[in-house]
């Protein structure tokens, strides 16, 4: 009798314990699915988000991740991506898809809290004086007129002062800690060390990507055959991503801040010709002196001869995807309106240098 009950009792722990573990299994996804429903449909206030987070919570989450991102030369993006894709073997053909689910939720769950909540603070055109007026067709003239006349007038001189990596990067991580301190008030030590990933460059350049922000490795990670005239912005532009800035738009304002503003020729002609290839249509390329054109085609070499169409076109809708699933409502296109930011803001860029 006695060794009966003991066993009965043993049945109902364990019949219990299933339960628990069958509730427990699927916590995670019910929390992930709850929080990118909560995100797809706004609910989180820009300016509880711009206050508590962006200004208060992430700049502390930004400085331990730093620490982790600089620890290492090589970028946590390749040591990730293969232990990712044994991981997801090995539980498909277990068949332990519970457990993929509450994996995958998991790092979905870690995106969003510790970087992706900046997606949902305020926009960063709200932060600065901006003149609509100096958007309209006439002044944009008058923009592009100038962008043109700085090309010109910086590409001789970045020929003289040659190009040299680590002075470019420390440049470029010293401008842009200084465009967002102006701009948000706050300063701190973040992730610094530009990476290229091993794994990740032969799908950079097939599909067109310049550049990606690792925000689990919290590392600025940059394709390995841009050109001199190319690196110094998409670091920056980088750069700003790794300071709690997700939206592309905003990214490439706060690196046209930091690249046209700085003292160094090189970041600067690479600001401005970045710039030019948002504004840029056949008729006004005679603006440009010959050694700026031949850049700009060197760069259109580039990218045609490492593009694959159909891998570039899968990466622009899945990112289009990503991005209007993050309230950014413009998608892919939000990366051209730093002409506009660019243009409205221009009276004020004296601050930030």
């Amino acid at each position: 009798m006695g060794l009966q009950m003991v066993k009965g009792k043993v049945t109902i722990f364990k019949k219990f314990g299933d339960l628990q573990t069958g509730y427990l299994a699927w916590f995670l996804p019910a929390l992930a699915t709850l929080t990118f429903v909560l995100s797809w449909a706004g609910a989180f206030p820009s300016g509880v988000v711009e206050g508590w987070f962006a200004h208060a919570l992430f700049p502390k989450v930004s400085y331990l991740a730093g620490r982790f991102a600089d620890a290492v030369s090589f970028s946590w993006l390749d040591l990730g991506i293969p232990l990712s894709l044994v991981l997801l073997v090995w539980l498909v053909r277990g068949r332990r898809f519970r457990l993929l689910a509450s994996l995958v939720a998991a790092l979905y769950l870690l995106f969003f809290w510790t970087w992706g909540l900046n997606y949902h603070r305020q926009p960063l055109f709200s932060k600065l004086p901006f003149d609509a007026e100096r958007t309209k067709p006439a002044n944009m003239e008058r923009f592009t007129q100038r962008v043109a006349d700085e090309i010109n007038r910086l590409y001789a001189r970045k020929q003289l002062g040659g190009y040299d990596e680590q002075r470019i990067e420390a440049e470029a991580v010293l401008r842009v800690e200084r465009v967002v301190a102006t701009i948000d008030g706050t300063d701190w030590t973040a992730s610094s060390r530009i990476k290229s990933s091993r794994f990740g460059n032969p799908w950079f350049h097939m599909a067109g990507i310049e550049g990606v922000f690792n925000p689990f490795g919290h590392e600025p990670i940059v394709s390995d055959t841009l050109l001199d005239s190319e690196r110094p912005f998409v670091i920056a532009h980088e750069l700003g991503h790794v300071r709690g800035y997700p939206s592309e738009s905003d990214a490439n304002l706060i690196a046209v801040l930091a690249t046209v503003m700085s003292d160094d020729p090189a970041l600067q002609y690479s600001g401005w010709l970045n710039l030019w290839q948002y504004l840029r249509y056949p008729e006004i390329d005679t603006l440009l002196d010959a050694g700026p054109r031949q850049d700009l085609q060197r760069i259109f070499e580039r990218a045609r001869r490492e593009r694959v169409r159909w891998i570039s076109n899968i990466q622009t809708v899945i990112l289009d995807w990503f991005l209007k699933a993050n309230s950014v409502d413009e998608g892919i296109r939000s990366y051209s309106r730093v002409v506009l930011l660019a243009a409205g803001t221009e009276p004020y860029w004296n601050r930030f240098r």
